[in-house]
């Protein structure tokens, strides 16, 4: 997977160049794709313009979500950029080990857009209200955490789970990892690694009675060679990621 160091957000000459679209898949590996491709233009500078090289339209659509992002944290207090009728959250930290990660606004509203969200891309967030976020850990800025959540009521979080990884493409066979929370009866976090475009990519899912979260890691979380991508990393980050964001509702 590519890597440019730290990442940039204003538009110009200066971003990389596009890579070509990746081919037809099948199932959701064409979204993770997706996903990685604008990771690798934002990481490289290639800030809005990045969108209307990938079929997003102009540069307008993403400053609306952009905006949208700073008007949540406006009013709600540090750490509570929570849209109006969910019930998770959106810190602007998460403390999480081996480095904090921090919330990055731009780099949301860039990689996911309102208006090209596709809810039947994610049957596991169905009837749920669904927050998107992006994340750095504090100590290599270069890995992007994607992060799609849902919260609500979840009747069988096993199930959700499964329909999450159902669409994939995986290179590893997704694995339950500990979710380091004794209160969650019945809760699941489960990791495996996708392959596409000659990257393999990590991807967490967690799904308990009251939310359902799915990370993927981009940038230098993502690699060409699978036995430098770190899921076990993805799954602590995970796990911290669902403790910050679950309002104290009951796993």
């Amino acid at each position: 997977m590519p890597s440019t160091g730290l990442p940039g957000y204003e538009g110009g000459a200066s971003f990389a160049p596009q890579p070509p679209p990746p081919p037809p898949q099948k199932g959701r590996t064409g979204l993770i794709l997706t996903v990685v491709l604008v990771a690798v233009v934002l990481l490289a500078g290639g800030g809005f313009l990045a969108w209307s090289m990938l079929g997003g339209g102009d540069d307008t659509e993403a400053r609306q979500g952009q905006g949208q992002s700073q008007r949540q944290s406006q009013g709600q207090g540090q750490g509570e950029n929570t849209p109006e009728g969910a019930k998770l959250a959106i810190p602007e930290v998460v403390k999480s080990t081996p480095a904090e990660l921090r919330y990055d606004a731009k780099a949301t509203a860039q990689m996911y857009p309102p208006a090209k969200r596709d809810p039947s891309s994610y049957p596991e967030l169905k009837g749920l209200a669904q927050v998107d976020s992006v994340y750095h850990p504090e100590n290599n800025p270069s890995v992007m955490l994607g992060v799609h959540t849902g919260g609500g009521t979840v009747s069988n979080a096993a199930q959700r789970v499964q329909e999450a990884f159902a669409p994939n493409e995986m290179a590893v066979a997704p694995k339950d990892f500990d979710l380091q929370d004794p209160d969650a009866k019945g809760a699941v976090l489960r990791c495996g690694i996708s392959k596409g475009g000659g990257a393999y990519i990590p991807l967490c899912v967690w799904a308990d009675s009251t939310s359902v979260g799915d990370v993927i890691g981009v940038g230098d979380a993502s690699s060409s060679s699978l036995k430098k991508v770190d899921l076990k990393t993805l799954a602590q980050q995970t796990s911290d990621l669902r403790k910050a964001m679950r309002s104290g509702s009951a796993g």
